[in-house]
């Protein structure tokens, strides 16, 4: 569904919504989740997308995280290959975003999370509650996973995220 000149539509063939199609008003088919609930997505999840800044487009990187809600530690690790577009883009902006999204009733219910905040180096000691608790909470807890063909040209290296700010929302279809 969408809403064009106070009309609601049925987004597959834009035409005006039917008695069968569901009619949703905003807020009331979205809310806001509390800090908890936002804790939750966090730490039930492993796998969100980062997005760098790439100059002229957002340049959006799937990655694995870890997060630990007691101290607010978010980290992830990235492949840190020489003259990677990705660290060029970190060099010159460490200021990101990171969406984690979740599906917790199947066709029916949606949360995400979206983070800004900054980039920096991590060590794998100081990252080590949050990917411990991943390790707790999800079944894709993160490994030093070596995804170019040479290793050797590759490593692993953990960041934390400085979060500066976070919202949620879950969307639910009844």
């Amino acid at each position: 569904m969408f809403i064009h000149a106070g009309e609601y539509y049925d987004r597959a063939d834009r035409r005006p919504a039917t008695a069968r199609s569901p009619v949703y008003r905003i807020g009331e088919m979205m809310q806001e989740l509390d800090r908890s609930e936002i804790d939750d997505v966090l730490e039930g999840n492993g796998i969100g997308v980062l997005a760098v800044d790439g100059g002229s487009h957002p340049y959006p990187i799937p990655v694995a995280y870890g997060y630990e809600s007691d101290s607010e530690l978010f980290v992830l690790q990235l492949e840190d290959k020489p003259g990677s577009y990705k660290q060029q883009c970190l060099d010159l902006n460490p200021n990101v975003g990171f969406t984690v999204y979740e599906e917790t009733e199947p066709g029916t219910v949606w949360r995400s999370v979206v983070l800004e905040g900054q980039l920096r180096d991590s060590s794998f000691q100081e990252a080590e509650s949050a990917f411990a608790t991943l390790a707790k909470h999800s079944q894709s807890a993160p490994n030093r996973v070596i995804w170019s063909n040479k290793s050797e040209d590759a490593e692993i290296r953990p960041y934390e995220l400085e979060i500066t700010d976070w919202a949620g929302r879950e969307f639910v279809l009844k």
